[in-house]
């Protein structure tokens, strides 16, 4: 015969048993309904995609170009902020930066001086220089909130209320 004891404890057993079964079940109720809202939110595409919005070296290479000190120890983006435009120094330093190296990749590379008002047309205003020219106008929808179909990467840096130090890098089209 067994003891009062024993059948307490197969009872004890028996409950915690069930309660870690029920716990189990409730988890994956839990993870199953997940599932289905998350597929009913993604939709019937089912394909996640993600832009290129940035290249990080680009992006390192500009802010290190920015951070490059002349023989006065001014700095390029103090030149800029100063000046307004590209100088001999930093207007040669860049064509050998990003002409050199991004010219393969991107099939246009400019960097210049652009405002944040727009022109005639509706485009950022932007003033050329005599290293990069003209900002081409194939480079207006770089950094837009509608996607094109020839991506490109766009950093600008603000150098004062009304004026930006821009790098952008675009897919030969």
């Amino acid at each position: 015969m067994r003891s009062k004891l024993q059948i307490k404890s197969k009872r004890a057993q028996i409950g915690e048993t069930l309660t870690w079964i029920v716990a189990t079940v409730i988890i994956i109720l839990i993870l199953t309904i997940s599932l289905f809202v998350s597929s009913f939110y993604i939709g019937s595409s089912k394909d996640i995609s993600f832009s290129n919005t940035t290249d990080t070296f680009a992006s390192k290479s500009f802010f290190s170009y920015l951070l490059t000190k002349d023989s006065d120890g001014s700095t390029t983006y103090e030149q800029l902020k100063k000046q307004g435009s590209l100088n001999e120094f930093n207007g040669n330093l860049g064509k050998r930066i990003f002409l050199d190296f991004y010219s393969k990749e991107y099939g246009k590379v400019w960097v210049g001086i652009i405002t944040n008002r727009a022109d005639s047309s509706g485009n950022l205003a932007s003033w050329p220089n005599d290293y990069f020219g003209d900002r081409p106008k194939s480079m207006e929808q770089i950094g837009s909130k509608t996607p094109f179909p020839n991506p490109g990467v766009s950093e600008k840096i603000k150098l004062n209320e009304n004026k930006f130090i821009e790098l952008a890098l675009k897919k030969s089209e």
